[in-house]
């Protein structure tokens, strides 16, 4: 949504950019812009892509914003540039105390967050979050729980991992990257019978900048962003999409020989939210 007048929260600046080619025919689907969400309103932003025709594509029901490129073969470029408010305080959870629905009163919209997905296999993770996690009273403070295992049990180490790597595979090396230690998260929070998915999101003070990876969950009033890898403050995060797992949010997904590479991020606090 844009940016209405008098709205609270620090301005942010996103940049991405990204060189590519194409050996032939080929087309992706680009996921960078931000997302149309309650708390963060567009001031402006705009996305180019050379040596290749571009197509908006619809609003998806979580705000996110995709476009498709389609090349014919050759240099591909793109460049992003978004300024957003985004006021963040209520993705927090607000009562650590309050009950957490049971499985069985968990509403109809949101079941679909607790199955498994290709790289949350919450099924075969929920034998481990019943022995971590079942004896442990069932409020809200139990996100936080277990975002706090998985940053205390998991090294978030660069390399270790690739676009495969599932859930399983990261908790029993108890390393990876901001994706793994999201998805083991995701995973024993559905383990539990909890709502989660992974949010893609552009980080203020993220090192290295790129696209960050967090983990949301719902409390039975809202949806509370967390982050396993302790590295960036959810509440001035610019969320581009969420979805069940990587998968579904992933920056670029092309088909055909299409391979973006030189890929370059940063996010800059223009503003605070006192307008200084």
């Amino acid at each position: 949504m844009t940016d209405p007048a008098g709205s609270a929260g620090p301005l942010l600046r996103v940049r991405a950019s990204a060189s590519g080619a194409a050996e032939g025919p080929a087309s992706a689907v680009v996921l960078v812009r931000g997302a149309f969400w309650p708390d963060q309103w567009m001031v402006e932003d705009s996305i180019t892509i050379t040596g290749a025709e571009v197509e908006q594509g619809p609003v998806a029901p979580g705000g996110e914003r995709p476009v498709r490129a389609r090349s014919g073969g050759g240099p591909v470029r793109l460049e992003y540039r978004g300024d957003f408010r985004v006021a963040g305080a209520g993705r927090l959870v607000a009562d650590p105390e309050a009950e957490l629905p049971t499985p069985d009163r968990v509403i109809f919209p949101l079941l679909e967050w607790i199955l498994p997905s290709r790289y949350c296999p919450s099924d075969l993770i929920a034998p481990t979050a019943d022995a971590l996690f079942g004896a442990r009273p069932r409020r809200a403070g139990l996100l936080g729980e277990v975002v706090d295992w998985v940053r205390d049990n998991m090294i978030y180490r660069p390399g270790v991992s690739d676009a495969l790597t599932s859930a399983d595979e990261t908790l029993l090396r108890r390393e990876g990257v901001c994706r793994d230690l999201a998805h083991v998260a995701v995973s024993l929070l559905r383990g539990l019978s909890v709502p989660a998915r992974v949010v893609s999101g552009y980080a203020l003070h993220l090192q290295p900048p790129d696209f960050h990876a967090l983990v949301e969950a719902h409390d039975g009033t809202a949806w509370r962003l967390l982050d396993a890898t302790g590295l960036a403050p959810v509440e001035t995060v610019v969320r581009i999409g969420a979805g069940r797992d990587a998968a579904d949010v992933a920056w670029a997904t092309a088909t055909g020989p299409l391979l973006f590479e030189d890929l370059e991020v940063s996010v800059s606090l223009v503003e605070d939210a006192g307008g200084g």
